[in-house]
């Protein structure tokens, strides 16, 4: 696929014709070629600016498809940098955003089924445009069935698109970067169609890789392709000297249900003390803490003292801006966990909270105000918790009222 200049051909691409997020595609070009010489104006990179406007906030575009042949080949050309970034672009434009597959994988069906539903509805769709009251409400309504129908081709042939490059992308597992090899790995994780030549092409890599956070990305990617027969393969790095092997044992291995002592104590101890991040393993944002919140999540022992406990231990330690997706994405696990839905009857006091809500609570009181875990405002109004933070104190038991 490597050409002398990877955007050739660029221009014969009718990008004017072609919808993303923002209205027409004519400026997708310029990005592309922004990216490829590494230069930008404004606070965005160039990379950033494309993928606000293609994939945004996970949402496949009509031009998306479009961009993947030119970010192929510039994912594979060594005289780039940060070429990892152009492949977590690919995996945005495969499958949007990758916190809504984890930790269970994605499974291209649902987006086919759902684009086959689209099409099976266009006998309704027709009479609802001829049902319309006059022209102006039929074009309103034809305008609407095609975008419906866009959007849900742009997901498939997005993903498509991707899939069609992972023969020629793999050779990227054995780059001299290892955030470049961890995204490709990321990458080979989302397309469970290809898993037949994707495990072994893991399990080569995992076994040679020198980089923990690196292979750790490749044992999560072989939990969620979902083979079944990649869990003796998986289960053998549970006993790993190296941290980040033991973690991504224990969260594959909940992909497949297995969830017994030794998995639990790895996960509960990843949760209160994660091993330091040094951005080669790329699922999460290189959140070992909050991955290990939801594996514990799909867990019997989800609500157990002991989970909680280590992750509110987890969150005690996240201080600082590099500690952001920590924080969030933990404590988001964390009160969807404990304060479940609404509430039938709402908690008259403090002691009609379970000895987990309680913990929970009592830890937020024990918080400054400004450091609420994120989500708890919102759920504590659910339950008719207090969300002033002296009057928390109170409720909690922690100052008497007044004081």
């Amino acid at each position: 696929m490597m050409d002398d200049d990877p955007l050739t051909g660029l221009d014969d691409v009718p990008w004017a014709a072609l919808q993303h997020s923002y209205g027409m595609a004519d400026d997708v070009p310029g990005h592309l070629r922004a990216m490829q010489a590494g230069v930008w104006e404004g606070r965005y990179p160039p990379s950033a600016q494309l993928a606000n406007h293609i994939v945004h906030q996970g949402t496949r575009s009509q031009a998306a498809e479009y961009t993947v042949p030119f970010l192929v080949r510039m994912a594979l050309d060594p005289r780039l940098v940060d070429r990892h970034q152009l492949v977590g672009l690919l995996v945005a434009i495969a499958i949007g955003l990758d916190n809504n597959y984890l930790p269970n994988g994605y499974d291209p069906r649902e987006d086919r089924a759902a684009l086959a539903d689209v099409r099976g509805e266009a006998d309704d769709m027709a009479r609802w445009i001829d049902d319309a009251a006059d022209d102006e409400q039929r074009k309103q309504r034809e305008g609407s069935c095609a975008q419906v129908l866009m959007d849900a081709e742009a997901v498939v042939r997005s993903y498509d698109a991707v899939r069609a490059a992972l023969p020629d992308l793999a050779v990227l597992l054995t780059s001299d970067s290892p955030e470049l090899r961890s995204w490709t790995a990321n990458l080979l994780a989302w397309f469970p169609e290809s898993a037949a030549t994707s495990v072994p092409l893991l399990k080569a890599f995992i076994a040679d890789e020198v980089s923990p956070g690196a292979a750790a990305t490749g044992i999560v990617a072989l939990g969620l392709l979902g083979e079944a027969t990649t869990v003796p393969f998986i289960r053998r790095y549970l006993d790993s000297p190296i941290v980040e092997l033991r973690w991504a044992s224990a969260f594959a291995s909940t992909r497949f249900g297995i969830a017994d002592p030794a998995v639990v104590e790895v996960l509960t101890q990843v949760v209160a003390r994660p091993p330091e991040k040094t951005g080669t393993m790329s699922f999460l944002s290189g959140s070992y803490m909050s991955l290990a919140a939801l594996a514990l999540a799909g867990t019997s022992e989800a609500t157990a003292l002991r989970s909680v406990d280590a992750m509110l231990a987890g969150l005690a330690g996240c201080v600082g801006v590099e500690a952001f997706d920590d924080r969030y994405y933990t404590a988001q696990t964390l009160f969807r966990l404990v304060f479940p839905d609404d509430p039938a009857e709402p908690p008259r006091s403090f002691g009609d909270l379970s000895d987990v809500q309680q913990r929970v609570v009592r830890f937020v009181a024990d918080q400054g105000d400004a450091g609420w875990p994120f989500g708890g405002m919102d759920t504590f109004r659910r339950w008719k918790v207090p969300t002033n933070h002296s009057d928390l104190r109170v409720y909690a038991g922690i100052v008497q009222a007044g004081q």
